[in-house]
């Protein structure tokens, strides 16, 4: 198969998952796929430039964005981490002398993270190269596709937030074992 060709879903599927729908199966499959290549691609950048991971950088950002020093529980929150992993984190990037934690000015139990000059350089070469990526990856849409497709997505996560912490929802029916013969 043609790694970029559109991801398809046997035409038998919602006999096999009664109430199902094939073509939302589709959708969310293609979409996974396209936001897993989009994220690897950007990704790509810094960790060619910098031997800087996915999260790594996007503290840095964050950090870059904010209009001052911001504790680790305010990066973790934008980056739903937990504490321990963004403790972990953090303690990486300063072992690479990319943030430096210095003390909460009113509580001395916290402690405020500060982008290193060095830090800084990384963030302003790279992100002109991240926001290449992404205006290329989209190049081939018009403005109202783009349009279009932010409204699409705005609906799907506006859905998943509906769902979020309430009970999965109950299938129509048992699934329906489909036995296909070898296509491999």
């Amino acid at each position: 198969m043609d790694p970029v060709s559109t991801i398809r879903v046997p035409d038998d599927f919602e006999h096999e998952f009664p109430g199902a729908s094939r073509s939302a199966a589709e959708v969310a499959a293609n979409l996974v796929r396209t936001a897993t290549a989009l994220d690897a691609e950007i990704a790509r950048v810094p960790r060619q430039a910098a031997d800087l991971s996915t999260s790594g950088f996007l503290v840095l950002t964050i950090l870059d964005g904010a209009a001052e020093p911001m504790s680790s529980h305010m990066i973790a929150e934008r980056m739903l981490l937990s504490s321990a992993s963004m403790t972990s984190l953090l303690d990486t990037l300063e072992r690479r002398n990319l943030i430096q934690r210095l003390p909460h000015p009113t509580d001395r139990r916290k402690a405020l993270i500060h982008l290193t000059d060095e830090a800084q350089r990384l963030v302003d070469e790279q992100l002109p190269h991240v926001h290449a990526v992404i205006t290329e990856a989209v190049g081939d849409l018009t403005e109202r596709e783009r349009a279009r497709l932010l409204t699409a997505l705005t609906t799907i996560r506006r859905r998943l937030d509906e769902q979020s912490g309430q009970a999965t929802p109950t299938p129509k029916g048992a699934r329906q074992r489909v036995h296909r013969g070898d296509s491999e």
